[in-house]
């Protein structure tokens, strides 16, 4: 399908990586990092 498509896009866009991890006959993982957003003072 396309969602694994869309994230990948949309992870990149704010500077992460995505990544798939398989064991066979357990599982596969989907990881993803993300840049840490800069402190704001909201207030």
């Amino acid at each position: 399908g396309l969602g694994l498509s869309i994230v990948e896009q949309i992870i990149s866009a704010h500077g992460g990586k995505v990544w798939a991890e398989s064991v066979e006959g357990v599982g596969t993982s989907i990881i993803f990092t993300l840049k840490k957003a800069k402190n704001t003072d909201l207030s």
